[in-house]
């Protein structure tokens, strides 16, 4: 008899252990760095990307600026998720973004992804802060405040995402949080890749890391 007490005791407590570690894998992901010794290991793009010998990635300013670079853009590979968190220091001469939920990495003009603004705000001009401002998502939700430090100096972005409900914190602030099931985003797709924008001004990003939220990975 007590010998097999025993024997359902550790049945059921291998049983737990089981289950409580597939549960963990099913949930989350460990946090997956994305810079590496080569920048075509984790990222594609035909543009003027490059990745230095400090980790930064960076993309100089030039004549032609405008978000339509498609082809240019920095494209991260082998990545398709609904939810995610996704955390990097970055700053920009002007304009740049963080494309996310891209249905067809092919097919960015088609405009049906979802963006988290990068953007110089000394440069914002515009009495409240609109939806281009660092931190707000395109398209439609602006940030509630300006955490960006000056120009010129390093800004650390997280962005967690589940089931479309989206937290935005720059410098350990938290600027936006958005239903993206509803509006203009909602038309949107939930599902997708991730992309740096080249808006034709000067990007630098160091520190890139995501770690994958979907219950099915």
């Amino acid at each position: 008899m007590l010998l097999n007490k025993v024997q359902n005791v550790f049945w059921i407590y291998f049983f737990a252990c089981v289950f409580f570690m597939t549960g963990s894998s099913l949930l989350a992901s460990d946090w997956v760095p994305l810079i590496s010794r080569k920048l075509s290991d984790n990222w594609t793009t035909k543009g003027a990307w490059t990745l230095q010998d400090d980790g930064v990635i960076h993309l100089p300013e030039r004549e032609y600026k405008h978000w339509k670079n498609y082809e240019n853009y920095l494209v991260l590979k082998d990545v398709s998720v609904t939810d995610f968190e996704i955390d990097f220091d970055w700053h920009t001469s002007q304009n740049s973004g963080l494309y996310f939920h891209i249905p067809d990495l092919s097919q960015l003009q088609d405009r049906n992804h979802k963006e988290v603004q990068l953007y110089e705000n000394s440069l914002w001009s515009k009495p409240e802060l609109g939806d281009h401002a660092a931190g707000g998502i395109i398209p439609g939700h602006a940030p509630k405040k300006n955490a960006s430090k000056p120009a010129q100096q390093w800004n650390h972005m997280h962005v967690r995402c589940i089931n479309n409900q989206i937290t935005v914190s720059i410098n350990g602030e938290v600027v936006n949080r958005a239903d993206l099931n509803e509006d203009a985003a909602g038309k949107r797709s939930a599902y997708g890749g991730f992309a740096f924008q080249d808006h034709g001004y000067a990007v630098w990003l160091k520190n890139i890391k995501i770690k994958i939220l979907d219950e099915d990975t």
